[in-house]
């Protein structure tokens, strides 16, 4: 089944249909949960949070002009979900007060908290799409942190095949970012 476009989404969307929702959630899931470990620091709750963010985005059951007010929109229902999931953790005013002065959120750092967010979610969804053999020992080399050495060990292949197939990953990697980034200057050219 084909994926739906950015305008059968918005469209979908505003009727109410599932298969929007659907789509929305897809395709903002993955930067709503980078978010939500951002503000909250505990991974435990981001997925519960994000959760609970749909559920009260889709109850405000509004319309909107175009999809970056939804995105613009979604995020500030996750910010203050957040907020507020933080706020309930906190026994007292004085501990309440304590954080907001160790943690000061500001629009700024909510903008950042979004473009970062974003960012990696496209990352992770860079990394998913290489090809297996590179995707494992990339995996292992970069989030694990083995050597060479030992992720031959792991997967029974020589030092030489790891080395080779991070070195591999981390070009695709490198190539496929830039062509995001080729494409996103150019869609700004177009809009400024």
């Amino acid at each position: 089944m084909q994926p739906l476009t950015p305008n059968e989404i918005l469209r979908g969307f505003n009727r109410g249909q599932e298969k929007a929702r659907n789509a929305v959630c897809d395709r903002y899931y993955d930067a709503l949960l980078v978010m939500t470990r951002r503000i909250s620091h505990n991974s435990s709750d981001s997925e519960d949070l994000v959760i609970d963010t749909f559920e009260a985005f889709f109850e405000i059951n509004r319309t909107f002009d175009d999809l970056s007010q939804l995105r613009d929109f979604l995020f500030q229902t996750c910010k203050n979900i957040c907020i507020n999931h933080l706020k309930k953790e906190e026994k007292d005013q004085k501990k309440y007060a304590d954080f907001q002065e160790r943690h000061p959120y500001t629009n700024e750092d909510f903008d950042a908290d979004i473009c970062y967010s974003e960012t990696r979610a496209l990352i992770f969804k860079c990394i998913e799409n290489l090809p297996e053999k590179l995707k494992t020992v990339f995996r292992l080399r970069y989030f694990d942190g083995l050597s060479n050495d030992a992720v031959a060990a792991e997967l029974n292949i020589a030092v030489k095949t790891a080395y080779n197939r991070y070195s591999d990953a981390r070009l695709q990697l490198k190539w496929d970012l830039e062509q995001i980034k080729r494409f996103t200057l150019y869609l700004l050219n177009l809009f400024l």
